[in-house]
């Protein structure tokens, strides 16, 4: 007997089912759902029945559970949160058969033998969780000759869908009996008998003209079911495997190209590499983003926020001296005065005020000095691990070269800020500028109606007028200063510093290979991924031809 979905494949969808079996040979059902047929059924439903009959293929028989013989077996290890326990519950059975009737490329075959009741079957409800509307389902009904007499109206309710609904409705055949195996009675022979029993059946020859019962017109439906969801199904397949592609080809680009061969072209490889690390570091540190970093990675933004913060604070240490100025200049007058007349005051006593004014601003400018190149530090590192995570040994060398490049920088600023403190504590300012300063606080002043002042705290209010106009110019100078001094270092100067010194470890190492010596993990990523890309792109080559 020729085989019946053969028969029915080559006529119709046999392209269809090549496609397929050849996009199945590529593996691409590690990557996505096929369009496939899974046939669940309670025990002893005829599922084997089915199957045989359809394909042609005997199945282990006997009492009790079968089939014992799989016709697939797949083993994986278990996880430590499910250790093995050498049995299976139902509920393991259970996500079992989720795994493949969940699926929405799936076409659910249900089979329900004609003598139990429809509405306890196992199998019909397991598919009803996962296609509640019924649009993947379609119902076989079996054993039809079991039945008590006068119950075919029960089932001729059923497959008119008057029990329980399916879109895709049921079919009803007759698969061989107890009787029929004894005898050792053909497929062939029992589809004979199968017609016969329903044309002889005045309650299913009917059933038989609308096309909707034995295995001839199940196989031509399956066929016609199985067709139309592969057709339905193609669309979302090229985009899956297109999106799939998209990002192996991402992760690859990542991960940057295979290390070459050839040791002059593997030194341009990791010079190259280096370059474009050292160029993005440049661009993190001078703003100028070329890709879309997370708020940590960018420094130049980092560095204006913290520099907003320096100006806030000194503008509040402004405001809080001006208020306390009064308080300081009569404790050091109090503490000096000597035999001077009121009204002569003390150039040294103004000195000595801004410088520890000055001096108390030190300590805060350091700390944002340690903040911003610990954060410096951080990002390179990130930096580095993002370019090179493939090369251990790389990584650690470059991320030696961040320390000592920020350590370096940082002391070189720590340094200069010392430096521009102390110059602050000279106490200068051009005579013009400082005189059109002291004009503007005197002209502020008496607009309060301050000029009224009492004689012994004459001295003091004339000290208070000069600290409070010279403090405003070292304040200025100061809130520039700062940052100025933190950019130039740790950012400038440090990005340029990391390509110097990058060069050097490049060109004075003694093995260059040993620096881009991939790890065996990211070895073995690398050709996985070249191996998904190859069977993907051969599966979207496939589907172009439908």
């Amino acid at each position: 007997m020729a085989n019946l979905l053969y028969a029915e494949y080559e006529e119709k969808v046999r392209p269809y089912i090549d496609l397929i079996d050849s996009l199945r040979k590529l593996g691409l059902n590690k990557d996505l759902p096929l369009p496939t047929i899974v046939v669940i059924g309670d025990q002893s439903s005829g599922k084997s029945s089915v199957l045989e009959m359809l394909s042609e293929v005997a199945l282990p028989r006997g009492t009790g559970i079968v089939t014992r013989c799989p016709l697939e077996l797949k083993m994986k290890n278990g996880t430590m949160a499910s250790q093995w326990k050498g049995q299976l519950t139902y509920g393991d059975i259970k996500k079992l058969i989720h795994t493949y009737i969940g699926k929405e490329e799936t076409i659910i075959l249900v089979v329900i033998a004609c003598n139990v009741d429809i509405a306890t079957t196992e199998a019909l409800k397991m598919a009803q969780e996962v296609d509640p509307n019924g649009d993947r389902t379609l119902g076989v009904l079996t054993k039809p000759d079991l039945i008590d007499r006068d119950t075919e109206k029960d089932i001729l309710k059923i497959i008119n869908n008057q029990m329980v609904p399916l879109r895709k409705g049921y079919m009803l055949i007759k698969c061989r009996g107890q009787h029929d195996l004894i005898a050792n009675t053909s497929l062939a022979n029992a589809l004979e008998k199968e017609i016969a029993f329903f044309n002889d059946n005045v309650h299913f020859r009917p059933l038989l003209e609308k096309k909707i019962a034995s295995f001839q017109h199940l196989s031509s439906r399956l066929t016609n079911e199985l067709v139309l969801q592969i057709r339905k199904c193609l669309p979302a397949m090229q985009e899956k495997i297109g999106s799939k592609i998209n990002e192996i080809v991402k992760q690859l680009d990542k991960m940057g190209g295979a290390i070459p061969e050839d040791p002059t072209t593997r030194v341009h490889n990791l010079t190259r590499r280096i370059l474009g690390y050292c160029d993005e570091i440049i661009t993190l540190a001078m703003g100028e983003y070329k890709k879309d970093y997370s708020i940590d990675m960018k420094l130049h933004d980092f560095a204006r926020d913290k520099f907003a913060e320096w100006y806030k604070k000194l503008d509040g240490v402004k405001i809080g001296f001006n208020e306390g100025a009064i308080n300081l200049v009569k404790h050091h007058e109090k503490n000096s005065k000597g035999r001077e007349l009121p009204g002569f005051t003390k150039y040294r006593i103004f000195e000595t005020i801004i410088r520890e004014q000055i001096q108390e601003l030190l300590e805060p400018s350091l700390e944002m000095l340690n903040e911003f190149s610990a954060k410096v530090e951080t990002a390179c590192n990130t930096l580095a691990l993002q370019h090179f995570s493939s090369f251990p040994l790389l990584v650690s060398e470059i991320q030696i070269k961040i320390a000592e490049v920020c350590h370096k920088m940082e002391r070189k600023a720590e340094e200069m800020l010392n430096i521009n403190f102390k110059m602050e504590a000279m106490v200068y300012a051009p005579d013009e500028m400082y005189s059109y300063k002291l004009m503007e606080f005197q002209s502020r002043g008496q607009q309060k109606g301050n000029n009224s002042v009492a004689s012994s705290n004459f001295d003091a209010q004339a000290m208070v007028i000069h600290l409070h106009t010279y403090y405003q110019i070292a304040i200025d100078r100061l809130v520039q200063m700062v940052p100025m001094v933190l950019r130039y270092y740790l950012l400038q100067e440090l990005s340029a510093q990391m390509k110097v010194e990058l060069a050097q470890l490049l060109f004075h190492s003694k093995d260059v290979d040993a620096l881009i010596q991939e790890n065996d993990e990211t070895a073995e990523q690398r050709r996985e991924l070249k191996n998904n890309l190859d069977r993907l792109t051969q599966a979207r080559n496939l589907l172009m031809n439908y």
